[in-house]
């Protein structure tokens, strides 16, 4: 029973650690799902700009949470004998799903930037987008498609 529950963890594990690996697009990186598709281009003036935090996805949370579990599980049943080391494993596999996870918030995190822009019809629209950095003023093309905005310089 204690195999089967350690290959399900760690099948589970392996396949969380893969969707915190998804791919970043930027301005020069698209995916594949934009490639031979119409998408609406728009062009504007930058006119503002923010830092941000872009949170990484569930994956990376849920990833160290497991890690965290199971590390922190093995920790306390190195504790004590009996009922005390099975509290000390319960204790230490719950503290360690808590830090796991926060640990996999932490790593999946990126600062990015959301830029503000002024399009040729008067509206203004924000996309976060990390590369390329542009100047307030600048003008540049927006691209829209497929669920995504990104920016290039014209």
């Amino acid at each position: 029973m204690l195999a089967t529950s350690v290959r399900g963890t760690a099948a589970l594990v392996v396949a969380a650690a893969l969707a915190a690996c998804a791919p970043q697009y930027s301005a020069d990186r698209v995916g594949a799902n934009q490639a031979m598709t119409a998408q609406t281009v728009s062009y504007g003036t930058i006119t503002g700009a923010r830092n941000v935090v872009v949170e990484g996805g569930q994956g990376s949370q849920l990833a160290g949470a497991v890690l965290g579990g199971v590390a922190g599980a093995a920790l306390g049943n190195q504790v004590g004998r009996g009922t005390g080391q099975d509290v000390a494993t319960v204790v230490g596999g719950t503290a360690g799903v808590v830090a796991g996870q926060q640990a996999g918030r932490a790593a999946a995190s990126a600062n990015s930037v959301e830029w503000t822009v002024r399009l040729e019809n008067g509206q203004s629209v924000a996309v976060i987008q990390s590369d390329p950095v542009f100047a307030i003023g600048q003008r540049v093309r927006v691209t829209s498609g497929g669920g995504q905005t990104r920016l290039a310089a014209i």
